[in-house]
C-alpha cells in the first residue's frame, strides 16, 4: 500500500512498547511502517479526510500484535473508523472487531484501548461536544 497521503498531517509519532507516543519526524513514517514494530499515528489529517471536517482526524498504521494506548479516556466523542485490515480493541472491556468500512462511536469519557490483533489501518475522528449527548448513549 502507498502511505503517501500520510505526509498531509501535521505530526508522526510512534506509541512504544509501553503505550507512549514519541515524536517522529514526518519523512521516517514509511521507515516505521515497513518496519512492522510500532503503531504509527499521524495527526492532523482533517485537511485530507475533509468530509470529517471541523472534526479532527488522527490515522494509526498498527501491525499485528503492536503496543497500543493503555486503557485510556478520551474526552470528547470519537469515531473510530477502519480503512484497512481489521481493527481490533476493547471499549468498556468489551472486545470489538471492525473490518474495513465498519466504524464505532465511542462517547467521550469511555474507558477503550486497541487490542491490535490484526494489522490495520484506522481514522480516529475526534468531535468537539457542543451539548450533551450523554443520555443518547447510556446503553452502549
Amino acid at each position: 500500500m502507498n502511505f503517501d497521503f500520510l505526509y498531509n498531517g501535521t505530526t508522526a509519532m510512534i506509541i512504544d512498547d509501553l503505550g507512549r507516543d514519541h515524536v517522529i519526524d514526518l519523512n521516517l513514517i514509511n521507515y516505521y511502517i515497513a518496519e512492522e514494530k510500532y503503531t504509527v499515528k499521524v495527526e492532523g489529517m482533517e485537511n485530507y479526510f475533509t468530509e470529517h471536517l471541523p472534526n479532527t482526524v488522527h490515522c494509526y498504521v498498527s501491525p499485528k500484535d503492536a503496543p497500543s494506548f493503555p486503557e485510556h479516556l478520551d474526552p470528547m466523542d470519537v469515531k473510530i473508523v477502519c480503512i484497512k485490515g481489521t481493527k481490533t480493541l476493547k471499549v468498556r472491556g468489551e472486545d470489538v472487531i471492525l473490518s474495513e468500512g465498519e466504524s464505532v462511536f465511542i462517547p467521550a469519557n469511555t474507558p477503550h484501548q486497541a487490542t491490535n490483533l490484526y494489522d490495520s489501518i484506522i481514522l480516529s475522528v475526534g468531535y468537539e461536544r457542543t451539548v450533551d449527548l450523554s443520555e443518547n448513549y447510556r446503553n452502549l
